[in-house]
């Protein structure tokens, strides 16, 4: 058996190994260095550590062009769905209403989703091996059952609060308008 930790390294180094197209072109060959688990381990451990992944998703952007740019918001939306529904939805499922709640948040909102969602659904366990030596093994709570939406919840309530302006059709828009293939949030 593998076991899924996140790496061992410092802060600064982390933010570097997380700046790859392994986590962020899920077309790319790179994305198949690694299962979704050990991405979604290694993200939760850079984030635990005090990470900032919006710093480093905008890095990552400002250092490729629009035909690799245009895949970080499906790879972030496909990690917040592993870690809130197990394989239960797919980001392309326009039908079902927990991805086009998603699908409407900003950039900043999704990857705040994300960065609640890696912290509470990732955690540290241990596996006793066949010898009886004990490993360490992060796991992923959605894999044994669908966790609540409260962080969805929170990040749109703040979204209205601090945007009462905006019209409900604007709002619900984006789940067509950024992910149509016609315009990017990165």
């Amino acid at each position: 058996m593998k076991y899924n930790v996140p790496f061992d390294v410092s802060l600064h180094d982390y933010e570097g190994m997380m700046n790859n197209r392994q986590y962020w072109d899920d077309l790319g060959a790179e994305w198949s260095w690694s299962t979704m688990e050990q991405k979604l381990v290694r993200l939760a451990g850079f984030v635990k550590l005090g990470g900032n992944l919006k710093k480093v998703l905008n890095r990552y952007a400002k250092e490729h062009d629009e035909r690799y740019n245009c895949r970080i918001q499906y790879c972030v939306l496909c990690y917040i769905l592993k870690l809130m529904v197990g394989n239960r939805m797919h980001w392309y499922e326009n039908d079902e209403p927990l991805v086009n709640r998603i699908k409407c948040l900003n950039k900043d909102e999704l990857v705040r989703l994300l960065t609640a969602e890696l912290k509470r659904d990732v955690v540290p366990s241990c596996h006793l091996d066949k010898d009886g030596r004990i490993h360490d093994h992060w796991e992923l709570l959605s894999d044994k059952e669908w966790m609540s939406d409260v962080n969805l919840d929170r990040i749109e309530r703040h979204h209205w609060r601090t945007n009462p302006q905006e019209s409900a059709s604007l709002y619900f828009g984006r789940a067509k308008w950024w992910w149509s293939n016609q315009k990017y949030l990165w």
